[in-house]
């Protein structure tokens, strides 16, 4: 009856407002705490999900906290979950990017398994009742998406260097450059927007289906509190835990993809 409750008051902060106007559905707990009033000035409010920036920034906060303590009490020998949790991550997703991006880019792996564990957090944000996942919003995914393709570029001319990466965009034979350049430089937009639409578009269905199914509970519909919370969308929130999982790996793994190529092609 606790959890239900629970459940119920941290649903009805997202969709208090469904008959009242679009904008309203996406709101978050966090403004219903008052925590988003300090803040009103200073960040900007996306019209589809006010509280975007807010609910990055907690996330951020809450995962950043976890790494800066587990760090700070780093032993020799694991005397806590913490660095057992931290060392099984880093070892587990070392070992599986490295297949990908060669020894070469070793070194970047970092940079892959934190657009994982980031993007990973953010999409479970969404499974606990009265937050949203950022990631269901493009203004998130696209800032992502474009961080990461122009970081690849970076490296690819950091790696291989300016001429060899002009090379690759000019491709083989010689002769046919003038038709590929324009060609690859047209697949790094589409990369963009590859991994932006993937990651917002799986997210964002899967936000509006629960919020569909929460709104069935006879609390809501009845609107009497007396009514045990029914929470129709658990379905769904197993599910979440699946699709939150997999939309970060998939960006992860595609943008090592991306990072591989480069590297691959120019140590042949």
């Amino acid at each position: 009856m606790l959890t239900g409750t629970v459940l119920g008051m941290g649903s009805l902060s997202m969709i208090m407002a469904v008959g009242g106007g679009g904008e309203e559905v996406h709101h978050s707990i966090l403004r219903v705490l008052h925590l988003i009033y300090p803040l009103e000035d200073v960040l900007p409010q996306p019209a589809k999900q006010p509280d975007l920036l807010l609910n990055t920034l907690f996330s951020f906060s809450l995962l950043a906290g976890f790494v800066i303590l587990t760090v700070r009490s780093l032993r020799r020998l694991p005397e806590g979950n913490g660095q057992n949790i931290l060392e099984f991550a880093v070892e587990g997703l070392t070992d599986f990017f490295i297949d990908i991006v060669g020894e070469r880019g070793r070194k970047y792996i970092p940079f892959i398994a934190s657009y994982f564990l980031y993007i990973l957090f953010l999409n479970f944000l969404g499974l606990v009742p009265g937050f949203q996942s950022p990631t269901a919003d493009l203004n998130t995914t696209l800032s992502f998406a474009v961080i990461a393709v122009v970081t690849v570029n970076v490296i690819a001319i950091r790696e291989i260097g300016l001429v060899a990466y002009l090379k690759h965009f000019a491709g083989e034979p010689v002769w046919l450059s003038w038709m590929m350049f324009p060609l690859h430089v047209m697949g790094e937009f589409a990369k963009v927007v590859s991994l932006a639409v993937r990651l917002y578009g799986n997210m964002f269905a899967k936000e509006t289906l629960m919020v569909v199914l929460m709104g069935f509970s006879p609390v809501l519909i009845l609107g009497h509190f007396e009514v045990p919370f029914v929470p129709i969308q658990l379905p769904i929130m197993l599910f979440g835990l699946f699709v939150g999982f997999l939309q970060a790996m998939i960006f992860a793994l595609l943008v090592s993809i991306y990072l591989g190529q480069f590297l691959e092609e120019h140590d042949h």
